[in-house]
C-alpha cells in the first residue's frame, strides 16, 4: 500500500521533513554526537601518529611509543563506543517519544501559506552592453615646407649651386609629402562614414540578439507564471471545495496534515497511512502501517572489551524490546486520531475509524499479508476529553475500547470480529 498523497500534500511533505531534518542536526544530541565522533577521530590520528614514531624510534623509545599508541587506541575505542551510546539514546528518545513530540505542535494547515508566487531569476544576455562606437579617425598633421638653411660665411659663394639643388629637392620631397597629405585627408570622410555604417550593423544585430534572449526570457516567466497560477487555482478549488466538505477535498487536505507529520527515519521508512473520508457519515477511515517489531533497537548499550579488542553489545531484555514495541503502536495510533480532529478546525470529521497493522509475509503460504495489531472508532467528542499529555497511551485505549493485540511483538492479530463501535 502506498502513502497517498496528492500535489499540495506531497509538497507539504518533502518541507516538513527537510525541516525536521535540520531541526535534528540543531539538536543538543546532534552536537554531542558530533562531538565524540570528533573526539574518536581526533585519538585515532594521535595513535596512527604514535604508531608511526614507533616504528622510528629506538628499542627503548619504541616499547614507551607501543604503550602509548596502545593508550591511546583504546581510548579511541572508548570514544567510539560513547558515540554509539549518544546515537542509541537518541534513536530510543525518538520511539519512546512519538507521541509527546506531535502536542507541542500545531497539526492545522493554514493553505493560503501555501500559495506561491513566481520567482524569477534577473534578465541576462551577453548582449546587454552596447557595441562601442568607433574612435574618431583623426587628419594628421598637415606638412609644411622647411628649405635647408643657406650657407653662411666665406663658403657662401661657392655652395649656392649646392644650396639650390638641396632646396629643389627639399621642395619636391615636399610636394609629395603634401599630396600623399591630400590624398589620406581626403578618405576620411569616407573611413569614417564606412566605420559608422560597421558600427550600426554590429549594433543592430546586437540588438536582434537581445530582442531574442529577452524574448526567451518573456516566455520562460510567463511559464514559471502559468504553472504557478496554475498550483494557485488548484488550491483555490481545494480551499472552496474543503469549505463544502467535498471527500476528495478532505483526502487532500489529510493528506497535507500527514504530509507535516515527521516520524524518526527508523520508523518513517516501514510506515505508511491510508484514509478515506465519508462525506455522509462525517467519517475518516484510517489503515495505519506500523514498522515491523524488529525496528526497535535490541541494543540496551555497547561496550569495549579489551580482552578481544572489540566493540560488543549489551542485549535488552526481550521485555523491554516488547514493551516499546507495544508502546510505539500505541503512540502512533493516538498521534494519528489527535493530528486529524488538530487539524480539522472546521469541524468536519465527526468520527475516526482506524485500523493499525503491519504487512507481513506469511510464513505458511509465502503471501504478503496485513496483519491487523489495533482496530478503533472514536468520536471527536469523546476524544476531546481527553488531555494527551497526562494519560498512559495503554490505558486511554481501554477507554476508548480500542482492540489491541495482546502479543503486537509477536504480530498477533487482533479478533475484531464483532466490531469496535459500542
Amino acid at each position: 500500500m502506498g502513502r497517498r498523497r496528492g500535489f499540495f500534500a506531497e509538497m507539504q511533505y518533502q518541507a516538513a521533513k527537510a525541516q525536521k531534518e535540520r531541526a535534528r542536526q540543531a539538536a543538543a544530541a546532534e552536537r554531542e554526537r558530533v562531538r565524540l565522533e570528533r573526539e574518536m577521530h581526533r585519538a585515532q590520528a594521535a595513535a596512527a601518529v604514535a604508531r608511526e614514531r614507533m616504528t622510528r624510534a629506538s628499542a627503548q623509545a619504541a616499547a614507551q611509543a607501543e604503550r602509548e599508541a596502545k593508550r591511546l587506541h583504546v581510548e579511541a575505542q572508548q570514544t567510539k563506543v560513547e558515540s554509539l551510546n549518544a546515537d542509541l539514546r537518541e534513536e530510543l528518545a525518538a520511539i519512546d517519544t512519538v507521541l509527546e513530540s506531535t502536542l507541542a505542535v500545531d497539526d492545522y494547515v493554514d493553505l493560503e501559506k501555501l500559495r506561491r508566487v513566481a520567482q524569477h531569476p534577473p534578465f541576462q544576455s551577453a548582449h546587454l552592453a552596447p557595441t562601442p562606437p568607433p574612435p574618431p579617425i583623426v587628419v594628421p598633421p598637415e606638412p609644411f615646407f622647411r628649405p635647408p638653411a643657406a650657407p653662411e660665411g666665406f663658403s657662401a659663394v661657392f655652395a649656392k649651386k649646392k644650396h639650390a639643388a638641396a632646396v629643389a629637392a627639399a621642395q619636391t620631397q615636399f610636394q609629395q609629402a603634401h599630396a600623399a597629405w591630400r590624398t589620406v585627408a581626403s578618405q576620411i570622410a569616407q573611413q569614417q562614414q564606412f566605420a559608422a555604417a560597421q558600427h550600426q550593423a554590429a549594433e543592430g544585430e546586437r540588438l536582434r540578439k537581445l530582442a531574442g534572449d529577452r524574448k526567451q526570457y518573456d516566455a520562460e516567466c510567463d511559464e514559471r507564471q502559468r504553472v504557478v497560477d496554475e498550483e494557485n487555482q488548484r488550491l483555490d478549488d481545494l480551499i472552496a471545495h474543503l469549505a463544502a466538505g467535498e471527500s476528495e477535498a478532505v483526502d487532500e487536505y489529510i493528506g497535507i496534515v500527514f504530509g507535516n507529520s515527521i516520524y524518526p527515519e527508523v520508523i518513517a521508512a516501514h510506515s505508511d497511512v491510508d484514509f478515506s473520508y465519508d462525506a455522509e457519515l462525517r467519517e475518516l477511515s484510517i489503515t495505519l502501517v506500523f514498522p515491523p517489531p524488529d525496528v526497535i533497537p535490541a541494543t540496551k548499550a555497547f561496550r569495549y572489551v579489551r580482552a578481544g579488542d572489540e566493540i560488543a553489545e549489551t542485549k535488552l531484555p526481550q521485555r523491554d524490546t516488547s514493551v516499546r514495541y507495544a508502546e510505539l503502536v500505541n503512540n502512533m495510533t493516538l498521534r494519528t486520531v489527535h493530528e486529524v480532529w488538530e487539524s480539522d478546525r472546521a469541524g468536519h470529521i465527526d468520527s475516526i475509524s482506524l485500523v493499525g497493522g503491519v504487512n507481513h509475509v506469511d510464513p505458511a503460504v509465502g503471501k504478503d499479508v496485513f496483519v491487523r495489531l489495533i482496530a478503533l472508532a472514536v468520536s471527536r467528542e469523546d476524544f476531546a476529553e481527553i488531555d494527551l499529555a497526562r494519560i498512559t497511551p495503554s490505558e486511554t485505549l481501554k477507554h476508548l475500547r480500542a482492540v489491541v493485540s495482546k502479543a503486537p511483538h509477536r504480530m498477533t492479530p487482533i479478533d475484531d470480529k464483532k466490531g469496535v463501535r459500542g
